[in-house]
């Protein structure tokens, strides 16, 4: 495995948790000296971290001094991540993806967006209202505790309760990345090249409030990413989504997000996906029900310090990724002892019979379309890493373009042979065009072994014909090898 992501959600940070600070971030460096060194099942070290929401427990909104308990919870959050980012990615804060829960989500801004609507109206109103309350998207809320209809009667407002969130961003990520109150633009990317992935984090609390508990990501951050993914910076990546909701959820229950989500998730070249949410650990793979044969590994967290769902201990995931072989290995860790100020974690179960750890498989991003405007563009960019000698960051823009570009299979072709990537070679070039992918070709597939393909290669028109004196230098040193 060339990756590891420590996944933690759901820590719910509030001065009120007797579980603090030091002695949780004691407790996972204590874990992470056991994963990493158990000879029957090590676990690589995390490379990166990836919080999936309810960063704090969250005020509500007839609270004393709301707003100042509010900064003391995200206070707390922002020390904890900071030891945490300092302890695990070498204070890398690049190497941390963030997202917001419903519990970041403030219920005293929310609050202040709000008027009473007077129910002591003539049927026909009453039924005008019950009509807007069941529209998509509605600025009407019931509540059961005052028993009682409000209105959303001002929409900024209505956006301000993601401020103490957006500032918290900003703060833990040291000014270089901010965070919109804008529900259109409530995504973030994170690109890792040396990796091969590109990670969204997406905001699951579009109309989210205290009043409105439900899961949703606006369309426009999905559209947004979408075109983000779609720029030669990611080409080819392995696309991985972080949002907060699970995706499904008892007849009664309304607080988790739709499913059909997923669906453009794997319509958008996702592969992968984490969350929280429901405070307990799942697996999950979902198809495409749309056309073709694609589909997305769901991975859910546990809750690092809040009340684990029934059946459940607190609980969070190491996942191990090897991009390039498309296989990964969930390991999840659970509490083991009963002192919730003092957690002591170890291996748990994945599923029934699974043990502590899952090894799976999932899908590559699909390969995009190009245009010929695009091509030019990708070409310049190639040629450009070439002669940087960065000849990873090459191939990859080039890859989609092998098959209908005559100027970039020479070129990756190059890219290749320096990286001696053998395995690429033969599924790129076999067969060949050129002699010098003919010649590139014959030495991949002694590399690899595959004797038999070789030998039908030396006896195509390309190579037995050549009069080139490259390819026939090298078909009469395979010639000699094989004993043909």
């Amino acid at each position: 495995m060339n990756l590891s992501v420590l996944h933690i959600s759901d820590l719910h940070r509030d001065t009120a948790n007797p579980l603090r600070n030091p002695i949780l971030l004691d407790s996972l460096k204590r874990d992470r000296d056991r994963y990493t060194s158990e000879e029957s099942s090590r676990i690589r070290p995390p490379d990166l971290i990836v919080v999936s929401g309810d960063l704090i427990q969250g005020v509500k909104h007839n609270q004393p001094d709301a707003e100042a308990a509010l900064r003391t919870q995200y206070d707390e959050a922002l020390d904890f991540l900071n030891n945490l980012a300092e302890e695990f990615v070498d204070a890398d804060k690049r190497r941390v993806i963030v997202v917001p829960g419903n519990h970041d989500v403030s219920d005293y801004h929310f609050r202040q967006s709000l008027d009473a609507i007077d129910l002591n109206t003539g049927a026909n109103t009453k039924s005008e209202l019950v009509e807007e309350f069941f529209t998509e998207e509605s600025p009407l809320r019931w509540s059961w505790p005052d028993f009682a209809l409000y209105r959303i009667a001002d929409s900024e407002l209505y956006k301000q309760r993601f401020v103490p969130f957006v500032n918290f961003y900003q703060e833990f990520y040291d000014g270089l990345r901010s965070y919109s109150v804008e529900p259109e633009s409530q995504f973030d990317v994170f690109d890792f090249p040396d990796w091969g992935i590109t990670i969204v984090g997406f905001c699951s609390c579009n109309n989210n409030d205290l009043l409105n508990r439900q899961g949703a990501i606006h369309p426009d951050c999905i559209a947004g990413a979408g075109e983000t993914l779609r720029t030669y910076s990611n080409v080819g990546r392995l696309r991985l989504a972080v949002w907060h909701h699970n995706i499904e959820g008892a007849p009664l229950h309304v607080d988790y997000m739709d499913p059909d989500t997923i669906q453009n998730f794997i319509d958008g070249g996702f592969s992968l996906g984490f969350h929280g949410h429901q405070h307990k650990p799942q697996y999950l793979n979902t198809r495409f029900r749309y056309g073709s044969d694609r589909r997305i590994t769901v991975v859910s967290a546990g809750t690092l310090c809040g009340s684990a769902a029934y059946g459940f201990r607190r609980a969070y995931n190491i996942v191990e990724l090897d991009t390039k072989a498309r296989s990964g290995c969930l390991h999840v860790r659970v509490m083991q002892n009963d002192n919730l100020q003092m957690p002591i974690w170890g291996p748990g179960s994945v599923g029934s019979g699974s043990g502590g750890s899952l090894d799976f498989q999932f899908d590559a991003p699909p390969q995009p379309f190009v245009s010929s405007n695009q091509n030019t563009s990708f070409l310049a960019q190639a040629a450009e890493h070439f002669d940087k000698e960065q000849y990873g960051q090459a191939a990859e823009l080039l890859l989609p373009l092998a098959e209908r570009d005559s100027l970039a299979r020479p070129l990756l072709l190059s890219c290749l042979t320096e990286l001696r990537d053998a395995a690429k070679i033969n599924s790129v070039f076999d067969p060949p065009t050129s002699a010098a992918e003919a010649i590139a070709l014959m030495d991949a597939l002694w590399q690899e072994g595959k004797l038999e393909r070789l030998s039908e290669v030396l006896t195509i028109p390309l190579v037995a014909d050549s009069t080139d004196g490259s390819v026939i230098e090298m078909k009469t040193k395979y010639t000699a090898r094989l004993g043909i």
